[in-house]
């Protein structure tokens, strides 16, 4: 059993990234990211197991896996449900039971908690482009050329919706920055 974990770390390793952008490039809502992610590597990990020959291209192999897990996640009244729905679910709670330390201002974090609740808020009733393009900039950290690429656009389009995108908030929270 030892064998096929090893040959799963592997391939994880070499291609999480692609994976993650792939699968994040051709969601719904960001929302579904990482269920589809778990899933495609579960399968991944299922195929592994269930077969002794040599994956050729490891990232073709969970590409295709990817596929597939977009497609049944995705059935069709799933992706009619997407389709009319205006919102985000939201972000989990993190973890309560952390100690704070006594120089942590306790107001302070619960404002920012709230602003970054209200910021996803606002991102959420956005096009699921501007959603992708913020989610690939800011949580996996891409650069906006990588994000071009990934979504089949021009760079400056990407450059200019996420400028635009970040006017906006910056418009609708400027009364945050007098307090």
């Amino acid at each position: 059993m030892d064998g096929p974990r090893l040959k799963f770390e592997s391939v994880y390793e070499h291609t999480q990234a692609a994976a993650l952008k792939y699968i994040t490039s051709k969601c719904l809502s960001i929302c579904d990211i990482d269920d589809i992610y778990q899933d495609t590597f579960l399968n991944v990990y299922r195929a592994i197991c269930n077969t002794d020959k040599e994956i050729e291209n490891e990232e073709a192999f969970v590409i295709s896996i990817a596929k597939k897990s977009l497609s049944r996640y995705y059935g069709l009244l799933a992706k009619l449900k997407a389709q009319v729905s205006t919102g985000l679910a939201r972000l989990p709670e993190g973890p309560m039971n952390e100690e704070i330390k006594d120089e942590v201002d306790v107001e302070m974090l619960v404002l920012d908690r709230a602003l970054c609740d209200e910021i996803f808020e606002t991102v959420s009733t956005m096009p699921i482009d501007i959603q992708r393009i913020v989610y690939m900039y800011y949580v996996l950290d891409m650069p906006l050329k990588m994000i071009a690429l990934t979504l089949g656009m021009k760079e400056e389009s990407v450059k200019n919706r996420l400028y635009r995108t970040l006017e906006r908030i910056r418009r609708s929270y400027k009364r945050r920055e007098a307090l």
